[in-house]
């Protein structure tokens, strides 16, 4: 088990905070981070080799945690420690001679990044995080641009209401993995932008959407796109419960302040799966956005309960665009989910739901065609503390008609 000391006793006294250099300062707004902030658990993709291995060093590293994370006079103790840091900065004095120009740019640019992570940090454990919510910040580089995609989001607290949690009020691992596979391989999922097929009219439905981190990853990576295909796709993120929906719009709003995304419709909306009922019935009428097809679909853990699989496969066959050729991109629902012990016979309606093809089969006509499997990989990600035995396994469907 991690020794983890609390921040009254590891930190620096606050009056000494501009003797220590930008390096070990930063190293210490990173060790509050893991207790004020930590990153979604399971998200970091490993080789499958697995051993003997044990849970119960994570488990209690993730008590120890929520222990610092509750008291409430190291959470005052850090607030004062990032202020000070904040207001001292200009004092850190091992930097480079002023007359070496090049290194006294990146040591001032170093102590900028400093600055914005103390800053970043202090709103979170001087905000709202004190009554159970908390701020994240995501990263996700990509091969079509230079810099990566930054995507900023607020948790809420899950409540349980008619026996129903607000799940989706949380960022979950599997959208933190399938935004981060999205954005690297965009090609995969059809957001490259392609001079022989420049996607008119592209349009992007997420299922179960949650707090939106995967419909706002793919928002900004389009948006920085957009020029290049002269294309405004439409992105439309949708949940069910009025929580969770309120905090979705607040965190679109959050990442995009003007309330438009640059050459992209980013909207959210409520959708009730239940409505499409089985799927020889016809689909309701539904309001735009949702009154036309998608050509891509994304759900990223949105099972679970065992209805749940059909009312999504219905839901699919009644939104998602039928193909109207054999070549050219193929419309394509993407699915990411965790296999927990507890959901093993939800995971498991999956399969039984749609069945398997084989990718020769996957094209035909249109009128005969039925959701499928396309293809399904499995994914296996470490803990954010990479302890052995603190592996998340997840299955990446790709289903499409065939």
């Amino acid at each position: 088990m991690t020794i983890l000391s609390a921040p009254s006793a590891r930190l620096p006294p606050i009056r000494r905070i501009h003797e220590h250099s930008a390096d070990v300062l930063e190293g210490l707004v990173k060790y509050l981070r893991t207790i004020y902030n930590p990153p979604v658990r399971g998200t970091r993709r490993v080789d499958r080799k697995l051993g003997n291995k044990t849970l119960d060093g994570a488990r209690q590293d993730e008590d120890a945690l929520a222990v610092l994370r509750s008291d409430e006079f190291e959470r005052a103790y850090t607030v004062r420690w990032l202020t000070g840091l904040i207001a001292q900065a200009s004092l850190i004095q091992d930097g480079p001679a002023e007359d070496e120009g090049a290194d006294l740019a990146a040591f001032e640019e170093k102590v900028d990044v400093l600055i914005r992570n103390a800053a970043s940090l202090l709103a979170v454990c001087a905000g709202t995080a004190a009554a159970g919510t908390v701020t994240r910040r995501f990263s996700f580089g990509t091969p079509l641009l230079d810099s990566s995609i930054e995507v900023q989001l607020t948790d809420i607290p899950i409540s349980v209401e008619s026996d129903a949690a607000t799940v989706g009020a949380h960022t979950w691992g599997s959208a933190c993995l399938l935004a981060e596979m999205i954005a690297e391989t965009p090609e995969r999922y059809g957001l490259a932008p392609s001079a022989d097929d420049p996607q008119a009219s592209l349009r992007i439905l997420e299922l179960g959407a949650g707090t939106g981190l995967v419909s706002l990853a793919s928002a900004k990576l389009l948006s920085a796109v957009s020029n290049k295909t002269q294309q405004v796709p439409t992105v439309v993120a949708t949940d069910y419960h009025p929580a969770v929906l309120e905090n979705l719009a607040y965190n679109i709003k959050a990442n995009f302040p003007d309330g438009i995304a640059s050459g992209v419709s980013l909207s959210a909306h409520a959708l009730d799966w239940s409505i499409f009922g089985e799927e020889t019935l016809k689909p309701p009428a539904l309001d735009a956005p949702l009154d036309e097809p998608f050509d891509i679909i994304f759900g990223a853990d949105i099972v679970y309960e065992i209805a749940h699989a059909r009312w999504i496969r219905n839901t699919v066959a009644a939104l998602l665009r039928r193909p109207t050729t054999n070549t050219g991109p193929q419309p394509c629902f993407y699915l990411l989910i965790p296999l927990r012990p507890t959901h093993v016979l939800e995971a498991r309606a999956i399969e039984d739901i749609f069945p398997r093809v084989s990718y020769s089969r996957s094209a035909g006509n249109s009128g005969e065609m039925e959701l499928c499997i396309l293809d399904v990989e499995s994914i296996l990600c470490e803990t954010e503390d990479r302890r052995a035995g603190g592996e998340v396994e997840y299955l990446h469907y790709r289903i499409g008609w065939a």
